[in-house]
Protein backbone atom coordinates (compact mmCIF):
# COMPACT_ATOMS: atom_id res chain seq x y z
CA UNK A 1 0.00 0.00 0.00
CA UNK A 2 1.38 3.26 -0.89
CA UNK A 3 2.16 6.14 1.94
CA UNK A 4 0.47 9.01 1.81
CA UNK A 5 4.02 10.35 1.16
CA UNK A 6 4.21 8.86 -1.84
CA UNK A 7 0.68 9.26 -3.27
CA UNK A 8 1.54 13.22 -2.63
CA UNK A 9 5.25 13.42 -4.50
CA UNK A 10 3.47 11.91 -7.11
CA UNK A 11 0.33 14.00 -7.43
CA UNK A 12 2.37 17.24 -6.91
CA UNK A 13 4.64 15.94 -9.61
CA UNK A 14 1.34 15.66 -12.12
CA UNK A 15 -1.08 17.50 -10.88
CA UNK A 16 0.04 20.49 -9.75
CA UNK A 17 -0.25 22.38 -13.28
CA UNK A 18 -3.57 21.40 -14.13
CA UNK A 19 -4.98 22.38 -10.80
CA UNK A 20 -3.61 26.02 -11.02
CA UNK A 21 -4.31 26.17 -14.91
CA UNK A 22 -8.10 25.22 -13.93
CA UNK A 23 -7.62 28.49 -11.35
CA UNK A 24 -7.38 25.77 -8.26
CA UNK A 25 -4.86 25.55 -5.56
CA UNK A 26 -3.05 22.06 -4.66
CA UNK A 27 -1.92 23.19 -0.71
CA UNK A 28 0.16 20.11 -0.41
CA UNK A 29 -0.98 19.73 3.37
CA UNK A 30 -4.86 19.70 2.44
CA UNK A 31 -3.82 17.53 -0.06
CA UNK A 32 -2.43 15.13 1.95
CA UNK A 33 -5.63 15.40 4.22
CA UNK A 34 -7.72 14.41 1.66
CA UNK A 35 -5.32 11.87 0.32
CA UNK A 36 -5.32 10.26 4.05
CA UNK A 37 -8.86 10.55 4.26
CA UNK A 38 -9.58 8.75 0.99
CA UNK A 39 -7.12 5.54 1.89
CA UNK A 40 -9.76 4.92 4.49
CA UNK A 41 -12.67 4.63 1.76
CA UNK A 42 -10.86 3.48 -1.38
CA UNK A 43 -9.44 0.69 -3.05
CA UNK A 44 -5.77 1.64 -4.17
CA UNK A 45 -3.99 -0.57 -6.62
CA UNK A 46 -0.15 0.68 -7.61
CA UNK A 47 3.17 -0.14 -9.34
CA UNK A 48 6.04 0.49 -7.99
CA UNK A 49 9.44 -0.01 -10.04
CA UNK A 50 12.83 -0.27 -8.55
CA UNK A 51 10.65 0.31 -5.08
CA UNK A 52 9.48 3.83 -6.18
CA UNK A 53 6.03 3.81 -6.49
CA UNK A 54 5.36 5.47 -10.21
CA UNK A 55 2.07 4.66 -10.91
CA UNK A 56 -1.69 4.33 -8.70
CA UNK A 57 -5.47 4.18 -8.95
CA UNK A 58 -8.18 4.54 -6.55
CA UNK A 59 -11.38 3.93 -6.95
CA UNK A 60 -14.20 4.29 -3.90
CA UNK A 61 -18.05 3.06 -4.15
CA UNK A 62 -20.53 5.46 -4.78
CA UNK A 63 -23.84 3.80 -5.05
CA UNK A 64 -24.49 -0.15 -5.50
CA UNK A 65 -22.12 -1.02 -7.97
CA UNK A 66 -21.63 2.51 -9.25
CA UNK A 67 -17.50 3.29 -8.28
CA UNK A 68 -15.50 6.64 -8.34
CA UNK A 69 -12.23 6.63 -9.57
CA UNK A 70 -10.56 9.21 -7.48
CA UNK A 71 -6.93 9.13 -9.27
CA UNK A 72 -5.48 7.06 -11.27
CA UNK A 73 -1.88 8.85 -11.83
CA UNK A 74 1.31 7.53 -13.87
CA UNK A 75 4.76 9.39 -13.39
CA UNK A 76 5.66 10.90 -16.62
CA UNK A 77 8.87 8.95 -16.77
CA UNK A 78 6.59 5.62 -16.77
CA UNK A 79 3.70 6.29 -18.93
CA UNK A 80 4.37 3.11 -20.98
CA UNK A 81 2.42 0.28 -21.70
CA UNK A 82 3.72 -1.86 -19.13
CA UNK A 83 2.16 0.37 -16.52
CA UNK A 84 -0.95 1.01 -18.23
CA UNK A 85 -1.34 -2.44 -18.18
CA UNK A 86 -0.71 -3.44 -14.85
CA UNK A 87 -3.08 -0.69 -13.44
CA UNK A 88 -5.83 -1.52 -15.67
CA UNK A 89 -5.75 -5.42 -14.92
CA UNK A 90 -5.94 -4.65 -11.40
CA UNK A 91 -8.72 -1.84 -11.86
CA UNK A 92 -10.74 -5.35 -14.06
CA UNK A 93 -9.71 -7.75 -11.24
CA UNK A 94 -11.19 -5.62 -8.72
CA UNK A 95 -14.08 -4.66 -10.59
CA UNK A 96 -14.77 -8.15 -10.80
CA UNK A 97 -13.91 -9.14 -7.44
CA UNK A 98 -16.60 -6.66 -6.08
CA UNK A 99 -18.90 -6.21 -8.39
CA UNK A 100 -18.60 -3.11 -9.90
CA UNK A 101 -20.85 -2.15 -12.76
CA UNK A 102 -19.57 1.61 -14.04
CA UNK A 103 -16.88 3.83 -13.04
CA UNK A 104 -17.36 7.63 -13.41
CA UNK A 105 -14.15 9.78 -12.80
CA UNK A 106 -13.81 14.30 -12.80
CA UNK A 107 -11.13 15.67 -15.15
CA UNK A 108 -9.63 19.39 -15.09
CA UNK A 109 -10.23 20.61 -18.36
CA UNK A 110 -6.64 21.37 -18.28
CA UNK A 111 -5.50 17.99 -17.73
CA UNK A 112 -5.68 17.21 -21.91
CA UNK A 113 -3.59 14.02 -21.54
CA UNK A 114 -6.19 12.36 -18.74
CA UNK A 115 -9.10 14.50 -21.34
CA UNK A 116 -7.57 12.21 -23.99
CA UNK A 117 -6.69 9.17 -22.23
CA UNK A 118 -10.28 9.09 -20.63
CA UNK A 119 -11.91 9.50 -24.52
CA UNK A 120 -9.63 6.79 -25.81
CA UNK A 121 -10.53 4.06 -23.16
CA UNK A 122 -14.03 4.66 -24.02
CA UNK A 123 -15.81 6.71 -21.24
CA UNK A 124 -18.09 9.61 -22.23
CA UNK A 125 -18.66 13.12 -20.88
CA UNK A 126 -22.18 13.00 -18.83
CA UNK A 127 -21.75 16.34 -16.99
CA UNK A 128 -19.26 19.58 -17.04
CA UNK A 129 -19.12 23.31 -16.18
CA UNK A 130 -16.16 25.58 -16.88
CA UNK A 131 -13.61 23.75 -15.36
CA UNK A 132 -14.54 19.86 -14.61
CA UNK A 133 -15.61 17.18 -16.89
CA UNK A 134 -17.49 14.30 -15.28
CA UNK A 135 -16.57 11.03 -17.78
CA UNK A 136 -18.76 7.69 -17.44
CA UNK A 137 -18.32 4.72 -18.90
CA UNK A 138 -19.51 0.70 -17.83
CA UNK A 139 -17.24 -1.63 -16.75
CA UNK A 140 -18.49 -3.81 -19.90
CA UNK A 141 -17.63 -0.85 -22.39
CA UNK A 142 -14.61 -0.29 -20.60
CA UNK A 143 -13.36 -4.28 -21.31
CA UNK A 144 -14.83 -4.50 -24.57
CA UNK A 145 -12.49 -1.21 -25.94
CA UNK A 146 -10.33 -2.19 -28.65
CA UNK A 147 -7.59 0.78 -26.94
CA UNK A 148 -7.77 -1.32 -23.68
CA UNK A 149 -7.28 -4.46 -25.48
CA UNK A 150 -4.08 -2.86 -27.15
CA UNK A 151 -2.55 -1.65 -24.00
CA UNK A 152 -3.23 -4.89 -22.30
CA UNK A 153 -1.64 -6.91 -25.93
CA UNK A 154 1.59 -4.24 -26.01
CA UNK A 155 2.05 -4.01 -21.89
CA UNK A 156 2.62 -8.22 -22.15
CA UNK A 157 5.09 -7.73 -24.23
CA UNK A 158 6.93 -5.14 -22.91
Amino acid sequence: MPTVEELLALDLLTLREHTERAGAQMDPVAHAAVLRESLGISRTYSIRRSGALVAYAMLNPVSGASWFVRAFNIHPDHRNAAVVKGLLQQVGEAAQREGIADLRSHVYKTNRLSMAFHRKLGFRITKENDRVVEFFATVEELAGNRSVERAVRAGESS
